[in-house]
């Protein structure tokens, strides 16, 4: 990762900046708010939009900064490899040149995973805390973890799933996306639905496929126990993801841990159940963000 000096930032329309990468690659980053800073990074397939209610929810309180993943949305996957690391070094390179500090960091699915991969790569001076959302520290089943996707998800299964992605890309978005939400007892779909499939078709396949593997290939639990900064982790009690249990062994595994479930949402309670999970934001939030005052962070600003 080239200095911070070598990066920029520049103002773009309707609260969106463009964060250059040392690639070269232009990360697209919605910006909104005033106080201290909380990141929303979103999951696999999906893009900052998707915290866009979150976002506006918690702008009078905080700084709100929602990049697009490297891959994802506005912002293009560049050269090189898609890999955790790789979108891990992204995150890290846009704390360094929007010059957050004392930041709450609020990682979704993939999110969280990126997350923990910036904080073993590159510490977590810049946060007050962190925050997951239904995430496993490892995607895969074997004899030795089961704690991974509640399907049983293994290596053969994943080799598959990216074959199909790859094959027909929008008939597998439209068939993932329902897993997201808790599944209706009633058969009634979420009026979200409809636009998060269209959201997530218009993903590049080979680039989806690509980042898959490589959460497939991460393993972040021997990472937790060096997170020493207040955590916060969250779970749908209904996910059709992860069971609870794996986001019981998250918060076990970090220690300055606590747990938050939400009876009912699947995957993305931030949707699903978004009053209450702005509430334990907010909360968290102002219980870790003690820290001494610093700059408020200024929008189209490049601090080096």
């Amino acid at each position: 990762m080239n200095e911070a000096g070598t990066l920029g930032v520049r103002a773009g329309q309707s609260g969106v900046e463009t964060v250059t990468l040392d690639d070269g690659a232009a990360m697209a980053v919605r910006v909104s708010g005033s106080g201290d800073p909380l990141l929303l990074v979103h999951g696999w397939a999906a893009h900052g939009g998707f915290f866009e209610g979150l976002a506006d929810a918690l702008s009078d309180s905080f700084s709100i900064i929602v990049p697009d993943l490297r891959g994802h949305g506005a912002t293009g996957r560049g050269e090189g490899p898609l890999t955790m690391a790789r979108l891990a070094d992204d995150l890290h390179a846009l704390l360094r040149v929007l010059d957050l500090r004392n930041a709450v960091a609020v990682g979704w699915s993939m999110g969280a995973m990126v997350l923990w991969s910036m904080i073993g790569r590159h510490g977590a001076d810049r946060l007050a805390g962190l925050v997951t959302i239904d995430m496993s520290p490892r995607i895969l089943n074997d004899a030795d973890w089961t704690l991974g996707m509640q399907t049983g998800l293994d290596r053969a299964a994943s080799a598959q799933i990216e074959t199909a992605m790859r094959t027909g890309w929008p008939a597998y978005a439209a068939a993932f996306a329902p897993r997201m939400f808790a599944r209706p007892e009633n058969g009634q779909l979420p009026d979200i639905l409809p636009w998060a499939v269209d959201q997530m078709a218009g993903n590049d396949a080979d680039a989806m496929a690509e980042l898959w593997g490589a959460m497939a290939d991460t393993d972040c639990r021997d990472t937790l126990a060096g997170i020493r900064i207040p955590a916060l982790v969250t779970y749908g009690a209904l996910s059709q993801a992860y069971s609870p249990e794996t986001s019981r062994h998250l918060a076990a595994a970090m220690p300055d841990a606590r747990l938050k479930g939400f009876a009912r949402s699947g995957h993305a309670p931030h949707l699903e159940e978004p009053d209450a999970f702005a509430r334990a934001i907010t909360d968290f939030a102002r219980e870790v963000q003690t820290a001494p005052a610093q700059p408020e962070f200024t929008r189209g600003v490049r601090h080096d």
